[in-house]
């Protein structure tokens, strides 16, 4: 019964060890009024494979565009996922479900620019997710 409620254990151990995924990665959030940015490297693997090399923020029709060039500092193909999201004034996000996370693929070395259109003319601040998918042979 000891041996039982032993592997029983491990098992489960295991189980939850296997479904955990990193979903660590780096964040840039952009105060566009004050043209304040804030970089959190969450993950060193992230962080040592992809860098923020500029960003621009405009205005197009009343919304607020946010231009992030990344770049990639590895020779091999890197899969990544992002996500943009926006917020008002008082710091709510805006329109939470209607944001997911999308692919991009970066080429050894490349520099690639995601752009996002706020969803609504209220948003004044965007944030910036990125997170490894996976990375090539």
């Amino acid at each position: 019964m000891k041996k039982i409620r032993s592997l029983a254990l491990t098992a489960l151990a295991l189980g939850a060890l296997t479904g955990c995924v990193d979903t660590a990665g780096t964040v840039v959030t952009t105060d566009h009024r004050t043209g304040e940015s804030i970089i959190v490297e969450d993950s060193t693997r992230v962080r040592d494979r992809v860098q923020l090399v500029d960003l621009k923020y405009d205005e197009i029709n009343g919304f607020q565009r946010a231009h992030f060039s990344i770049a990639s500092t590895k020779l091999g193909r890197l899969y990544m996922d992002y996500r943009v999201v926006w917020f008002d004034e008082s710091g709510r996000e805006l329109d939470p479900q209607s944001r997911t996370y999308k692919t991009v693929i970066l080429e050894g070395r490349d520099v690639t620019t995601i752009t996002s259109v706020a969803n609504r003319p209220t948003a004044v601040a965007s944030k910036l997710r990125i997170r490894e998918t996976r990375s090539s042979q």
